[in-house]
């Protein structure tokens, strides 16, 4: 009996003892909890901006695509740029403004001016033939004026599913062109008339073909108001819709063997197919109407598209001494 009141008793002594032990642990878990629930919403709002902000960082971010600039825009940024201030002079001819590149007659004998026309699409220092001549002439008497054009109007052709309406498009913003071409080549040539000498132009493509509509006489379109000493045309044709291409190179050529002023007429062997289908219609047309000082000439080419140098300058020297220059 008393063993088993002595176990009792040592039983209780330890649970005496570790009682303070078990409260400090039970508070010791309460104040943690506490924590616990005091922290977890700020490491989730913590979580949460590190996550958005990776999102955020990895997402590629959306700007705006600029719009492209037009190409005539891109060629006089590029003559500004690349040659000498002295040569690039800006021409106002009404509300537009366009770029020239003057190269001064560095010969004895001081012939003229020559206008350079580069076709549209083609730059005032085209390879093709312009830039060769720009650099050439002034060697042999000529002062040059090279002209940046405008780009070929927007919607030409006309996309219309009708004919009618296609010609109908086709006038509105070719006529447009036109006034505005005439505009400008009456500037140019007001300029050229300052030096001393006669006044050519060379143009290139579309181009050639527009100046002879609007010096055409009988046109409305009519606005030049002193025609050139001559007109050197380099594969010169009129780009419009298929169905029309015919009737509107057809009345190209017919102006053409009517006009007064002397025409040197080139195209090349490796051409634009227009300019090579149409070439022998001008040649007969300016035959049967007798026009003086007509001449037309194939050049070999071996590039696409390119003059050959050297042949270029013999034709245009020679034709001009035929016609007394």
């Amino acid at each position: 009996m008393r063993a088993k009141i002595k176990l009792i008793v040592q039983k209780l002594t330890i649970l005496k003892l570790m009682l303070p032990f078990l409260l400090l642990t039970l508070a010791n878990f309460t104040v943690f909890a506490q924590q616990d629930e005091k922290t977890s919403p700020k490491q989730e709002v913590t979580e949460t901006n590190a996550e958005s902000k990776k999102t955020s960082e990895t997402t590629p971010k959306t700007t705006p695509v600029p719009l492209p600039i037009s190409l005539s825009q891109q060629h006089k940024e590029d003559l500004k740029h690349y040659l000498p201030a002295n040569k690039v002079n800006s021409l106002l001819a009404g509300p537009d403004d366009y770029i020239t590149l003057t190269t001064e007659n560095s010969s004895i004998n001081n012939k003229g001016v020559a206008i350079l026309l580069p076709d549209w699409q083609q730059g005032a220092t085209n390879p093709k033939s312009i830039n060769f001549l720009r650099n050439k002439l002034p060697l042999q008497g000529w002062t040059t004026i090279s002209i940046q054009p405008s780009s070929k109007p927007t919607g030409y052709p006309s996309n219309a599913i009708k004919m009618s309406e296609q010609q109908q498009e086709n006038k509105v913003i070719i006529d447009d062109y036109k006034m505005k071409l005439a505009t400008m080549m009456n500037t140019v040539i007001t300029k050229a008339n300052e030096s001393p000498g006669i006044v050519i132009i060379i143009a290139q493509g579309n181009h050639g073909a527009m100046l002879v509509e609007i010096l055409d006489q009988s046109s409305e379109q009519s606005a030049i108001t002193q025609a050139p000493n001559a007109l050197i045309l380099l594969s010169s044709y009129l780009l419009t819709n298929n169905e029309l291409i015919d009737e509107i190179n057809t009345d190209f050529a017919k102006k053409l063997a009517y006009s007064e002023y002397p025409v040197l007429d080139l195209y090349l062997r490796h051409d634009n197919s227009i300019v090579l289908d149409k070439a022998k219609q001008r040649s007969a047309l300016s035959k049967k109407e007798m026009k003086v000082y007509y001449r037309q000439r194939q050049l070999n080419n071996p590039a696409m598209g390119y003059y050959p140098e050297q042949e270029l300058l013999t034709q245009i020297n020679s034709w001009l001494k035929s016609i007394g220059w």
